[in-house]
């Protein structure tokens, strides 16, 4: 029920995760409403796709503390639980994303040891393979022992999903030299050189495009910033092409129509559509956070990097890495 477009986009979502993916998809809201929906899909494999009923729904704009201590019939509760008590293996929202990091550190719980989760997104470079980026909102004033936990979560977590044996962990700075950053970054560097990860120092933002490291580690304000910036930047650029396309003159048009299929593979390469959402990271259950303007095929890749996560375990590699 999460999402500027809920229900239809995630039902029809989670229908094609069902048909494309073969994934187990249990829908979490009012069982009326979602019957209702299902309908429009009458060839849909019954036996991947199933209801669990929610009657309450958090608005995008909802306090996160309020929600959680009133609406415990929430089909973000509900959705937790069903992990937390072993009948689903993951959780994917594209709904208010306060409520759900609330509701999942809650319900799951960290993992012993971890101190702040952290949301891990998946951002495109130059080098046509993404690189991890945390935190990207989840805790916006950090120590420098938080950023240490993230550059192990981050590690595990790209080793999962970018199949990497020794990815490339970089401390996010204003230059590349040790010395270089605030106090926080100072300490946090000399920490994360200590851990038994492959980490290769500070990086700048122009950096996190190139594709050299892997993984980025930074506090959430930076991050959501950045994160916020790079939306504003994609938008604003192919905002301009279409500008140009109807308003340049015959000559301009005739050279953006025979440019359109590499824009649209440009397209494709930096839409965050592609990745469906971001892991909430040091909790103690698989939580994917998706963008509140999700399409049917976000939705889709959300429950694909879900069922990835729990497929190669990385909450146990996490848990096993920060006990040590």
């Amino acid at each position: 029920m999460g999402g500027d477009h809920a229900p239809s986009v995630v039902v029809e979502g989670a229908v094609l995760a069902a048909q494309q993916l073969g994934v187990c998809v249990v829908l979490v809201g009012p069982e009326d409403v979602i019957s209702s929906e299902l309908s429009r899909f009458p060839g849909y494999p019954k036996d991947l796709i199933s209801i669990s009923h929610a009657p309450d729904v958090v608005g995008m704009s909802e306090s996160p503390a309020l929600s959680f201590r009133q609406k415990k019939n929430s089909s973000i509760q509900i959705g937790l639980k069903l992990v937390k008590d072993g009948h689903a293996n993951g959780f994917v929202s594209a709904g208010n994303t306060g409520a759900v990091m609330m509701a999942s550190t809650l319900i799951l719980g960290r993992i012993p040891g971890v101190e702040r989760p952290a949301i891990a997104s998946l951002i495109p470079t130059k080098a046509k393979r993404p690189v991890v980026v945390l935190d990207m909102g989840a805790s916006v004033d950090c120590k420098p022992e938080h950023l240490a936990q993230f550059a192990t979560m981050g590690y595990y977590f790209a080793q999962s999903v970018l199949q990497k044996e020794s990815p490339r962990v970089g401390l996010l700075s204003i230059g590349e030299e040790p010395e270089k950053g605030n106090q926080a970054v100072h300490a946090a560097f000399e920490l994360i050189k200590a851990l038994p990860i492959n980490f290769v120092g500070n990086v700048e933002g122009r950096d996190i495009l190139e594709g050299d490291v892997d993984v980025v580690v930074c506090d959430g304000f930076v991050g959501n910033v950045l994160l916020k910036f790079g939306e504003g930047i994609s938008s604003a650029l192919f905002g301009h092409f279409k500008e140009a396309a109807r308003s340049g003159s015959i000559r301009s048009k005739l050279g953006l129509l025979f440019l359109k299929p590499l824009l649209k593979q440009i397209y494709r390469q930096y839409d965050y559509e592609e990745y469906g959402g971001a892991p909430l990271l040091g909790v103690n259950g698989v939580s994917i956070i998706s963008h509140g303007r999700s399409s049917a095929v976000a939705i889709k890749n959300a429950i694909r990097l879900a069922s990835n996560d729990v497929r190669t375990n990385v909450v146990d590699k996490i848990n096993k890495a920060i006990s040590q």
